[in-house]
């Protein structure tokens, strides 16, 4: 398998400590506890609202994309989309999933980055607005995600490419082992592929991995544990009704069979939540002869995708995915 190791912004590697730009981030921050304190939602205590209207947008750093919004149709509802190109694009369509925990986030906030995605892979990227939880629980945005596909198979694409960041990048995985449509490519950006509470996650999980300054402990970890209580919420909003967290109908990396998969790309953050299902997921493809490769990215966190236009990582991100697509 291969793997890519990228610096942090200064241009350092193999220093395992935050890139400075992410550094001043995240302490700005509030403390979210202690990551082993109980912590039990009850869903009217989860600010919904206020994690929505804080979601970040990226900066459009792209040239001569068109933009063109539309709807697709989805049984009795319709998905609104965004279809972005450049005016002499190649016939090949990407399927993008935006992330936000399967109950923030929209088309407008991966505005920028499907822009640049476009404009790098040369390519048509089809960016969709899925139904969120807790109005619309699982499997509400697979269902989505799924009648989407069939829309960009039905553009009759030269490649056909599926990917998305955190839970977007679950739902991508959700619809090609769940779908009838086959696709050439996929990427997978810091993808929340466990929705298993960390006790339970499919690999062990534990502070300890993450090697960093001492100093820096508290600022790793607060990120850390803010997406620990995330996963927690995300029990509670998006799979309602008893769902099982452990089912490889909802978790990707529990999935025994994974021959449907193509070739997939994995973007992992150092200081990701979910760096080590992603890692392990990736490595499952390679044991059943399917090509993966991992883009690493020191000294960032969950989230560095989003700030497109301040973070040189974000930038780097598209362009190696995009240069990949060109290439199928």
């Amino acid at each position: 398998m291969n793997k890519i190791i990228f610096p942090l912004s200064s241009g350092e590697t193999g220093c395992h400590r935050l890139d400075p730009i992410v550094k001043e981030q995240l302490k700005a921050k509030p403390s979210s506890g202690g990551f082993y304190e109980d912590y039990s939602p009850a869903a009217e205590d989860i600010d919904i609202p206020g994690a929505r209207a804080s979601a970040t947008y990226g900066i459009d750093i792209s040239a001569d994309v068109e933009v063109q919004s539309f709807n697709i149709p989805c049984g009795t509802h319709y998905l609104p989309a965004r279809r972005y190109r450049l005016p002499k694009a190649s016939r090949r369509v990407i399927l993008y999933l935006h992330g936000g925990g399967f109950t923030v986030g929209s088309i407008a906030h991966k505005d920028a980055q499907c822009r640049y995605l476009a404009e790098t892979s040369r390519s048509t990227v089809i960016s969709l607005e899925y139904r969120l939880a807790p109005e619309n629980p699982y499997p509400a945005a697979i269902e989505d995600t799924i009648t989407a596909l069939h829309y960009c198979s039905n553009l009759k694409p030269e490649k056909l490419i599926i990917g998305g960041d955190s839970a977007g990048g679950c739902l991508a995985a959700n619809a090609i082992q769940q779908g009838s449509i086959p696709v050439d490519y996929a990427f997978f950006i810091y993808a929340a592929l466990d929705l298993a509470s960390a006790s339970k996650m499919k690999d062990p999980w534990s502070y300890s991995f993450y090697v960093c300054e001492e100093a820096e402990k508290p600022l790793v970890y607060n990120r850390l544990n803010r997406f620990r209580k995330l996963a927690e919420d995300i029990k509670v909003l998006y799979l309602q009704n008893n769902t099982d967290p452990l089912s490889e109908l909802v978790s990707p990396c529990r999935i025994q069979n994974v021959s449907r998969f193509p070739k997939s790309l994995f973007v992992i953050a150092e200081y990701d939540y979910y760096r080590f299902c992603n890692e392990a997921f990736a490595q499952r493809l390679e044991w059943q002869n399917i090509d993966s490769e991992i883009l690493f990215y020191e000294g960032v966190d969950h989230g560095f995708f989003d700030r497109l236009g301040s973070l040189p990582q974000a930038k780097s991100c598209i362009e190696e995915i995009g240069s990949r697509i060109q290439r199928l």
